[in-house]
């Protein structure tokens, strides 16, 4: 049976299942979910400006989020003219299925519907990581004094191993999270880890 990792709260973060991910597996609904969730609330309009699409483009998107439940209406800054909108939860995770469910069955076509999520973090995690790579192309000096890092590792692990491996990232990365509403120190940026492992796909003989 599997187990959610110890620091899933659920009542602050959001552990989705493949049945669970319709209405989000979208580019810009993920976007819109990451930002709001990083950031804090934000209008159609401030999202759009961020994103380069229109507010008609974006109300409907968020629409759709807030009709699965991954966001909600924030009356405490909304007008009537001006609606604010903020994630539901602190955080979004995803599993194959829930310790719950270890004996249920997947409806049709969510396996599917989980790996099209699953390329879309990926794919969104490769256009980061590009554009950091070329907006610092040239710049040796500034690279050699950077924080930031691109690493990739190989490893030979059995599956307790990279159980293991997993959850202690996992744990780490936690301890790194602050509420977006907690000011920030100086020099402070907005940074993204973008942890997978997976194993080499087997070569032929």
């Amino acid at each position: 049976m599997s187990t959610l990792p110890g620091w899933i709260e659920p009542a602050s973060d959001d552990v989705l299942t493949p049945n669970a991910l319709r209405g989000l597996a979208n580019p810009i609904r993920l976007q819109l979910l990451d930002l709001l969730q990083a950031d804090g609330p934000a209008t159609a309009t401030g999202l759009g400006e961020r994103l380069g699409l229109s507010t008609g483009v974006l109300s409907y998107h968020l629409r759709v989020l807030a009709s699965h439940g991954f966001i909600v209406e924030d009356s405490e800054r909304g007008t009537g003219r001006d609606r604010w909108w903020k994630a539901a939860k602190r955080s979004t995770s995803f599993t194959f299925r829930m310790p719950e469910d270890a004996d249920g069955h997947d409806t049709a076509g969510a396996t599917e519907q989980a790996a099209q999520f699953l390329r879309l973090v990926a794919e969104q995690s490769h256009r980061r990581t590009i554009a950091f790579i070329d907006s610092v192309a040239g710049q040796v000096d500034e690279l050699a004094e950077s924080p930031w890092t691109v690493t990739d590792l190989p490893l030979r692990l059995t599956p307790d191993e990279a159980r293991a491996l997993r959850s202690e990232v996992q744990e780490l990365l936690v301890r790194y999270r602050r509420d977006p509403a907690t000011p920030d120190a100086p020099g402070t940026v907005r940074a993204h880890v973008a942890f997978q492992l997976v194993p080499e796909s087997q070569r032929p003989e």
